[in-house]
């Protein structure tokens, strides 16, 4: 009985040495407001900071991958992006304004035991006026925090205070139509050297 209370406590104690650890997602980064943030790098709002129509997620991996096709999405870190209501794309905001496009705060994404360091990066995507558009930002390292943590962004200084592009997306066509076009092409040439003839 007694070996069994103490193993139970000691369990205890290492999930409680070992307990969940947060990232606080936001490249908000306090009352001076940065001037920078997600951008449009084409199409008809290029140069703007983006607004709601515009959607994060918190990439994550291993401390030594570096590239983004290593990482994979963090569980609860999707959402928009727009400061205290932004919702179009607009310039990035100036020093010291505290709403503004391309600017995001999420809130705690747990993630991994706590003070584990990952490899971080911000996914963003969305459509404007019927386009698609996708973005990265680069991937720093970083730890995460205690559970508990709340209101100190904890992303890596480099991803706060970021700026990075999202692209529209240009679509490629499947081999199979590039193959039918070919087909099709190769028959009218056959059908213009009959006639011809």
């Amino acid at each position: 009985m007694k070996k069994s209370i103490i193993v139970a406590l000691f369990g205890l104690a290492s999930v409680a040495a070992y307990g969940q650890g947060t990232i606080f997602f936001s490249n908000y980064y306090g009352g001076s407001q940065q001037p920078t943030g997600i951008i449009y790098g084409n199409g008809p709002a290029a140069g703007l900071g983006v607004g709601n129509e515009i959607s994060v997620e918190l990439l994550y991996g291993a401390s030594t991958d570096t590239a983004i096709s290593e990482l994979q999405v963090a569980a609860g870190s999707l959402g928009a992006v727009g400061y205290n209501g932004i919702t179009t794309p607009e310039a990035l905001p100036p020093v010291g304004l505290y709403t503004g496009a391309g600017v995001f705060s999420i809130g705690n994404v747990t993630l991994g035991a706590y003070g584990t360091t990952y490899a971080l990066a911000i996914y963003a995507f969305g459509t404007l006026g019927g386009n698609s558009y996708t973005g990265y930002s680069s991937i720093f390292t970083g730890a995460n925090q205690a559970s508990s943590s709340v209101g100190a962004p904890n992303l890596p200084v480099g991803l706060q205070e970021q700026t990075f592009t999202v692209n529209e997306v240009v679509p490629v066509p499947e081999p199979s139509s590039l193959a039918l076009a070919g087909l099709g092409g190769f028959g009218m040439l056959m059908a213009f050297r009959r006639k011809k003839a």
